[in-house]
């Protein structure tokens, strides 16, 4: 079997890794931009560090002098839950407008880090006051110092001293140092093409990889077999010299994307375009937003509904997304106020909305993702029993027992944290089976940042998922860079492999135009609806 995928990139090097540079002081051109610098001056006094990890000893964080620029010393004992745990964080220093574009500058050794690899795993982000991330990426060194040069930009209006620039250390047991900590603001005096970056790789892109050799021959073991076709005449005597065709007209494979809703209701230039490459390319969908609580409780269902029975009447296969969401911020205001005020009109409102929803669906989805995100959002559960979830799986089969149903969640297949997360998963899941919820199918989310995970590390977290004797999805990928060629590589990398384990029977990406993406880097397609790379995959040897 073929398939035909547009594949995308981003920015950086090794796996784990950003590749090895000394620090160099901004180019001439740069420097006459007099951009500003939001670290602040004061930055060796005016630090947080948290350490909230329970460890057995609490992680330290101090500072060295040094002649050119302090040197800030973390060093963490034992792997927390979550990398977040330690972290160490500084208010910015001046107001930063919508769009600008900034630079993050630093340098960084690993006096020892308890991994494989000898190399440090930190955080860089930045958050605003009210909680928008405008970059988080992860960083990696071994006992040399390297540096880092991290663009981008600012998706709101930030004010003086709002911003939150944090470093995390938790992800694992090391000593790290970091030095020459600068972000800079360029304001709109230049652009993000037109600054330094440093770029990105991951272990197994080289051409001849051996992972990817064997992946290959195991998609050929277990997703091709042979065609023998006889052709014999009315009195069932074999015709010689007959010409036969076959073609495939669905694979069972699901090969899918989110599609939005407002797009496919439409018939607007960009909405013919953006449905007829939907068609050319995907044989499933899902409808990205509309069938989540927020947006089905409004005034846009008849918009939803459009959009479903589009993909319905072109013969899409379609995925449900999601029956429950059990955070406030993705639901309307008054589910959160009847809960606080009623908890039984609370569970009500829940029952009713699913049941509404799978009473249009039914019959007319081949999956639904029941609990989006349980182990991350559980707001519900404060006021809900406690095996409320059970309740919702059961509730959901009894409405339509052929839907394959999935419990969806995220942070697996992309960061060092993925076995832990996927052991967590795992428990989450055997807990909710073992009280009779009928979950029939696991869907991994496949969200990648900058820093792509190995292959090869890919293949052996989805082996995690064996014991269960479930299949497995993988339901809304993308990979957020502005690298197209990093971006095109491991998208073909991450399929193969996903591709190449007898799990996992679809593969799901979050979008593929730029003007439709909840992250337009990670986009098939610029808004101008050129192709960024084109790399045909024969998922075939």
């Amino acid at each position: 079997m073929k398939f035909r995928i547009l594949i995308i990139s981003l920015f950086f090097s090794a796996s784990y890794m950003l590749s090895a540079q000394e620090y160099q002081p901004l180019n001439q051109s740069l420097s006459a931009l007099a951009p500003s610098n939001i670290f602040p001056a004061d930055a060796t006094k005016s630090f947080s560090f948290t350490d909230t990890s329970n460890g057995t000893k609490p992680a330290t964080f101090e500072v060295n002098s040094n002649k050119n620029s302090p040197v800030f010393v973390a060093e963490v004992f034992s792997t927390a839950k979550s990398h977040f745990n330690i972290q160490a964080r500084w208010k910015s220093n001046g107001k930063i407008k919508k769009g600008a574009v900034l630079m993050a500058r630093m340098s960084m050794r690993a006096v020892y880090a308890k991994q494989e690899s000898g190399e440090s795993n930190v955080n860089f982000y930045i958050d605003s006051k009210n909680g928008s991330r405008s970059v988080a990426i992860f960083l990696a060194a071994g006992p040399e110092w390297k540096s880092y040069n991290i663009p981008f930009t600012v998706n709101a209006d930030i004010p003086d001293g709002e911003a939150l620039i944090g470093i995390t250390f938790g992800a694992l047991a090391q000593k790290v140092e970091i030095t020459n900590i600068e972000v800079l603001n360029f304001e709109n005096k230049t652009t993000l093409e037109k600054l330094p970056i440093t770029r990105f790789t991951y272990l197994g892109r080289e051409e001849n990889a051996a992972w990817r050799i064997a992946a290959l021959k195991r998609i050929e073991e277990i997703r091709t077999t042979p065609l023998n076709i006889q052709v014999v005449s009315a009195d069932g005597k074999p015709v010689k010299g007959a010409k036969v065709e076959a073609r495939l007209v669905q694979s069972d494979f699901i090969w899918g994307t989110a599609a939005k809703e407002d797009l496919l209701a439409e018939d607007l230039p960009n909405s013919v375009k953006y449905k007829q490459t939907l068609k050319e390319f995907f044989n499933t969908a899902v409808v990205e937003n509309g069938f989540k609580c927020l947006r089905w409780d409004s005034p846009l269902q008849p918009q939803t509904k459009r959009a479903f029975e589009w993909l319905e009447k072109e013969g899409l296969r379609q995925r449900g997304h999601n029956l429950v969401w059990m955070g406030w911020k993705f639901n309307d205001p008054k589910v959160k106020e009847l809960a606080l005020t009623d908890t039984a009109a609370f569970e009500a409102y829940i029952i009713k909305n699913i049941k509404e929803k799978m009473a249009y669906t039914k019959g007319r989805v081949i999956a639904l993702d029941v609990i989006n995100e349980y182990n991350h959002e559980q707001d519900f559960l404060k006021y809900l029993p406690k095996d409320i979830a059970i309740k919702f799986y059961k509730l959901a089969k009894e409405l339509d027992p052929k839907a394959q149903l999935f419990m969806n969640e995220y942070a697996m297949l992309n960061s060092i944290e993925s076995p832990r997360n996927i052991k967590t998963y795992l428990d989450t899941i055997a807990t909710m089976r073992a009280k009779g919820a009928p979950i029939d199918a696991i869907g991994i989310q496949g969200h990648v940042g900058r820093q792509p995970r190995n292959p090869a590390q890919v293949i052996t977290d989805l082996d995690m998922f064996n014991s269960t004797g479930l299949p497995v999805q993988i339901t809304e990928f993308d990979v957020n860079t502005p690298d197209e060629e990093l971006q095109a590589d491991y998208t073909r990398d991450f399929l193969i492999a996903c591709y190449s384990h007898p799990t996992v029977s679809g593969f799901v990406k979050w979008g593929f135009w730029q003007n439709a993406h909840w992250k337009p880097d990670a986009a098939m397609f610029r808004t101008d609806w050129t192709a960024k790379l084109e790399k045909p995959v024969n998922l075939t040897t």
